[in-house]
């Protein structure tokens, strides 16, 4: 079907834009001649008024290739005491990971005194319960360094495709999540969370075509010539900085294990607990209500019961999300004029617990904190 003449000079339009961008872009030379040959192609479709189905495949094949950062890297902040100190704000507790992305930085100043480039990051992968911080952790990491983060849930990963993309002599082709990150981050060097490792499909086929596509990203004997399906070019992965968290691994392959620097991230003690929820999680809670400082505050005496009923399951997420909740209870009877400031005490803790917690959680935890008139009756609850 030919097109009519304001089409037609949409496509010219469009491919002398992608000609002005081959210009200015850094790109291999083998994958320069390819899109010099589509080019051509594109504009003489264009001249002639052809349809529109194929010209938009090659089109957005050609804006692809040219928007990937080929040979564009983000400095690394090599600086130890700032990557500890920006890891200590974002984080607390877990030395064990952030000495290891010490010992990481460590090597790239002594790489980059020498003048040495090849050197791949390891594949940190944080094993843990849910809420102990992993992704906070990963994001604390990637601002250490002053790389751009990105995370791929791959809990909603169905196809394989969805990582390596798929053909783009499709109409419907696609790049897979990995280069879109690239893409996003625009550079070659981000901080990539694969998040929910784990909960990858549980069907077989899928699980072994997954393992096998995990393997050629993350093995840096391989991930210097990963091939998207849909550029079908080699791509070097080898200076992201993967970062793999599930609450298990084992339904991990051992051979993708054996290329991981595998972390296990326990449950807080509840002194720990506290310590975040005071100097995190509390600010955080205030931000989030849009609280002063002054409008609540909480004393010191009070912070063990508060922490004792509000974050007995594992992790810090249920603790997060009822500080918020005690926040909400809060900024409504200020802007109802009920009170201009509150302040939580030992003494008045109870009634905040009560108020904060839902009804079916304050069965089950008050028996932790409050007096005996409050305790569950029925002590299998």
């Amino acid at each position: 079907m030919a097109l009519d003449t304001s089409e037609q000079t949409t496509q010219l339009a469009e491919v002398i834009f992608l000609l002005k961008k081959l210009e200015g872009a850094t790109i291999p030379a083998g994958l320069r001649e390819k899109i010099d040959i589509m080019l051509k192609r594109l504009r003489r479709m264009a001249r002639q008024g052809q349809s529109a189905g194929e010209y938009e495949a090659i089109a957005k094949y050609i804006d692809w290739c040219l928007s990937i950062p080929w040979g564009k890297f983000v400095e690394d902040n090599l600086n130890l005491q700032n990557a500890k100190a920006v890891m200590d704000s974002r984080h607390y507790s877990h030395e064990e990971v952030k000495e290891l992305v010490l010992e990481y930085l460590a090597i790239l100043n002594r790489k980059t005194q020498l003048g040495e480039s090849e050197y791949s990051a390891p594949v940190m992968a944080f094993v843990g319960v849910q809420g102990a911080g992993k992704t906070s952790l990963a994001m604390a990491i990637a601002e250490a360094l002053g790389r751009p983060f990105f995370r791929i849930s791959l809990g909603a990963v169905g196809r394989s495709s969805e990582l390596r993309g798929s053909p783009h002599a499709h109409y419907s082709g696609q790049p897979g999540q990995v280069l879109r990150c690239l893409v996003g981050s625009r550079c070659m060097n981000p901080v990539i969370l694969l998040d929910e490792f784990d909960k990858v499909s549980g069907a077989e086929a899928i699980r072994k075509d997954f393992m096998a596509i995990m393997l050629e990203i993350l093995d840096p004997q391989q991930n210097k010539t990963f091939r998207d399906w849909y550029i079908d070019y080699p791509i070097d992965l080898s200076k992201v900085l993967f970062i793999a968290t599930a609450n298990r691994f084992t339904t991990v392959s051992r051979e993708l294990l054996d290329r991981m620097e595998v972390i296990e991230f326990t449950d807080y003690p509840m002194d720990v607990k506290q310590k975040i929820a005071q100097d995190y999680l509390f600010p955080q809670s205030l931000r989030y209500a849009g609280l002063q400082e002054t409008e609540l505050q909480i004393s010191e005496d009070a912070w063990p019961d508060l922490v004792n009923a509000f974050g007995r399951d594992q992790g810090v997420r249920r603790l997060e999300r009822n500080l918020q909740r005690m926040a909400r209870k809060v900024i409504k009877r200020i802007v109802t004029g009920e009170a201009t400031s509150v302040v939580v005490t030992k003494e008045n803790a109870e009634e905040f617990i009560r108020e904060a917690l839902p009804s079916i959680e304050a069965i089950r935890h008050i028996d932790y904190t409050l007096s005996d008139q409050y305790r569950p009756v029925d002590p299998s609850v």
